[in-house]
């Protein structure tokens, strides 16, 4: 079990989520790839001092995509990233069927967690950015 720690112990600012950060050796190509396979809408892009965009779905997932070589990262085996991003989707069969004909790469699954019934898998985006996808039951 993990001690959250509260009262005077406990942290003293309050944090808010932003957006993750996907850093990507071609910006242009990726956010194309999230735009057009994930259905995600560019909301903002910066192209002055950097390359930086804003993607948003319906949903409210919101990512960031920036340039590795402009943050001084040169990504390497991304699957062995450790850090995943996880979506839900209602079918995880169907999702993958819309992700592979659109070019999508599956990693696993889907495969179904019998002791909890739900059904899981993974994906990597064309950069080999791993991505878990469940479905509604997942606790």
């Amino acid at each position: 079990m993990i001690d959250t720690p509260t009262g005077p112990t406990g942290p003293t600012v309050e944090i808010r989520q932003r957006e993750s950060v996907i850093l990507a050796t071609d910006v242009r190509k990726l956010v194309a790839w999230y735009r057009d396979v994930l259905g995600m809408k560019l909301v903002r892009s910066f192209e002055e001092d950097y390359h930086y965009c804003n993607l948003e779905t319906a949903t409210g997932i919101c990512i960031g995509i920036a340039d590795a070589a402009q943050m001084k990262v040169n990504p390497v085996d991304r699957s062995q990233n450790t850090v995943i991003l996880q979506i839900e989707v209602d079918d995880v069969a169907a999702f993958f069927r819309q992700l592979e004909e659109k070019g999508g790469s599956i990693t696993f699954g889907p495969a179904l967690d019998a002791k909890n019934g739900f059904y899981y898998g993974g994906f990597s985006d064309p950069e080999g950015n791993p991505w878990w996808v469940v479905d509604a039951k997942c606790p």
